[in-house]
Formats: structure tokens, C-alpha cells, sequence
């Protein structure tokens, strides 16, 4: 494990190399060090040296922030490889399996965003599959599953297409099963994975008739519903497949998480997750929506800026931030497979 785990960092070193070019601005340097450093970015500018490591101790100050290139600065979370990743040891880490639910916004303002994740959904994959292909990793298979981010019930007595965090079976109101043969998820590697994932994830809502799906987005409520309903019995049990696996969370809003209505926190749904992984160091969330501080257009239409949303990525130490204002997902989804592919290959076993 210890031989395979340097193999893999090497060479991630090597592919990052390859991608930044040099920075007259003294950006971040092209070699990986201990960790991973992710920012949190507001302005539509993040590039994959984004992923590297700054000087220091993760910013130029030493405290975990780095200049923003624009007069200001950007908090960054760490991914820890542990105490371990100088490889002066063995140690037990790395996962079998990579479970990836996809929260998706279902709101008409929408339609722009999932077309583009559909367009560049098949790159995705083939990552995946490589990955899972490549003898120097141990990972042997992948998961997706969909839902979205309403909850039937609000406060205000309003109603919504939400699936309350159960996985989309790929029935409603316009859609079939989407071929899905009665499961609730889609197992990868295999050629039909995109065309499945391009059936559910444009339309993944409830068959409620007499409900909206206007507004009113709960990603954090919907997280932690999705993790309730994968205890015995629940819709969604043996999605997650525990100790082996990674588990990844990609949201996908233009919309923040609605205070009006929540029932939870960020602090308290990062908690849900560390305890039901068993550690903080066994999950990513990779969330894509706007700024933090501001409202952004772009060719996708109108984002709202989203505080809850990165106070909640940043508390995660295998967090991403894209910016869906920047019109296009490839970037973001590619930051975020090269933070799942370093997470899968660093995941540690359960706490406790």
C-alpha cells in the first residue's frame, strides 16, 4: 500500500506539472508536498493550481489563505494525506469503491446547467473508468445515484417536487425508469453509464402533481435525509458500501441553501456525515454554485450568491468549491476528479 500510494502522488505531481504553466504572478508551485490544498474561489478564476500546495504551511502567510490576485484573499481547506504521507511507514489506506450521489437543483433556472453537465458528463466517466483500470490503484468500481435538493414539505406550506434525499428511480410525471432494470443507482465501469446518468439527472423529481419545483432548495436537509434513508430498510440502503468506499457528494444549485426553511446547519451536517463514514477524512464534497458574497451572471443565466453553501465545503477537509458562473462545468468537474481520485487513493479507515 505504501509503494502504491507514492506511485499514485507521483503521479499526480507529474499530471499537474504538465497542466500549469509558469506564473509571472509567483503562483503556486507545480510540485505535490504533503496534502492537497482546495480554495474555496468566488470569481470564476480557479485553475488546477488550485489543487496544488502553496508555499508554507498552504498560503503565503503561513495561515491557509492565499492571494486571490486581486487585492484580497481566499481561505483554502487542506486534505490531509495523515501521519503517514511521508511514506516512512506502511499504512493501510485507499478505497475499493467510489459511491457518487449527485444532488442537482430542479429548478427551471436550471436547464442551462444540466445540459452542460450532460455535455460534459462522458469525460467524466471515462476518468472514472480509467482510474478504476489502472493496476496502481485498488479501487475496483464506482456508483452514481441522483437526487434533489427539495424537500417535499416547507415552512411556509408550500409544496415541492423534492425527493426528501431518496435516490431518483428515474420515474415521474415525464420520464421512465431510464433503464435503470429496478435499482436506484448506476454501477460503473460500463458503456451504458452516461446515457443512464443523461436519462436521470435532467428531471430527477418527485411525481407530485399539485407541487412546484420553484425555489426553495435544501441540499443540506437533502444530505442528510439521503444518509437516514440508507439505514436497513431505507430506499437507499447498500448505495454507500461502508468501510471500502468513498463517498463523494457533488452538489449542483444557482440557488443557496434556503435559511428560510432549513431544519439544519453546515456544522451539523458535516457532523451527519463524519459520523456516518466514520471520519471526515472518508468523504469529498465537491459543491458547484455562485459566489460566496455576491450574485454573478454568466452563459448559463443568473446564479445568487451562496454563503451557507461554502461555509459548509470549507468545513470539509476533501472540499471543493466550482463556480457555476463560469459557464462552463468542465473545469469544475475535472478539479473534482483529481480530488477524488487523491481522496480514494489516501482513504483512511473508519475512526473508532
Amino acid at each position: 500500500m505504501q509503494l502504491r500510494l507514492a506511485s499514485r502522488v507521483l503521479s499526480l505531481s507529474s499530471l499537474l506539472c504538465a497542466c500549469v504553466g509558469d506564473d509571472d504572478g509567483g503562483g503556486a508551485s507545480a510540485t505535490v508536498t504533503v496534502g492537497i490544498t482546495t480554495v474555496m474561489p468566488g470569481s470564476g478564476n480557479s485553475t488546477v493550481q488550485d489543487l496544488l500546495p502553496t508555499e508554507g504551511d498552504g498560503g503565503s502567510d503561513g495561515s491557509g489563505s492565499t492571494d486571490d490576485g486581486v487585492g484580497g484573499t481566499t481561505e483554502a481547506v487542506k486534505l490531509d494525506l495523515g501521519s503517514s504521507a511521508d511514506f516512512g511507514s506502511t499504512f493501510d489506506a485507499g478505497c475499493e469503491y467510489i459511491d457518487v450521489l449527485f444532488v442537482v437543483d430542479i429548478s427551471a433556472s436550471m436547464n442551462e446547467e444540466k445540459a452542460n453537465l450532460d455535455a460534459n458528463f462522458p469525460g467524466f466517466v471515462s476518468v472514472l473508468d480509467a482510474y478504476i483500470a489502472d493496476p496502481n490503484t485498488e479501487a475496483v468500481g464506482y456508483r452514481l445515484g441522483v437526487t434533489n435538493s427539495s424537500i417535499v414539505a416547507n415552512k411556509d406550506g408550500k409544496s415541492s417536487m423534492g425527493l426528501d434525499g431518496a435516490l431518483f428511480d428515474g420515474n415521474n410525471l415525464f420520464d421512465d425508469d431510464c433503464e435503470l432494470g429496478g435499482k436506484l443507482w448506476i454501477d460503473g465501469p460500463d458503456p451504458a453509464v452516461a446515457s443512464t446518468f443523461s436519462c436521470l439527472a435532467p428531471d430527477p423529481k418527485s411525481s407530485c402533481n399539485l407541487c412546484t419545483d420553484l425555489g426553495r432548495e435544501r441540499p443540506l436537509d437533502a444530505i442528510e435525509m439521503f444518509l437516514a434513508k440508507m439505514a436497513p430498510g431505507g430506499v437507499n440502503e447498500g448505495f454507500y458500501r461502508g468501510d471500502a468506499s468513498l463517498l463523494v457528494i457533488v452538489l449542483l444549485t444557482d440557488e443557496d441553501d434556503d435559511v428560510g426553511n432549513t431544519t439544519t446547519t453546515p456544522a451539523a451536517t458535516k457532523a451527519a456525515l463524519d459520523e456516518f463514514t466514520g471520519g471526515e477524512q472518508r468523504y469529498v464534497v465537491v459543491t458547484i454554485a455562485g459566489p460566496q458574497a455576491a450574485p454573478c451572471d454568466s452563459a448559463f443565466g443568473s446564479a445568487d450568491a451562496a454563503p451557507t453553501l461554502h461555509a459548509f465545503t470549507s468545513m470539509v477537509p476533501n472540499g471543493l468549491m466550482g463556480d457555476i458562473c463560469q459557464g462552463d462545468l468542465a473545469q469544475a468537474l475535472d478539479q473534482a476528479l483529481t480530488l477524488i481520485q487523491l481522496s480514494c487513493d489516501t482513504l483512511p479507515p473508519p475512526v473508532g
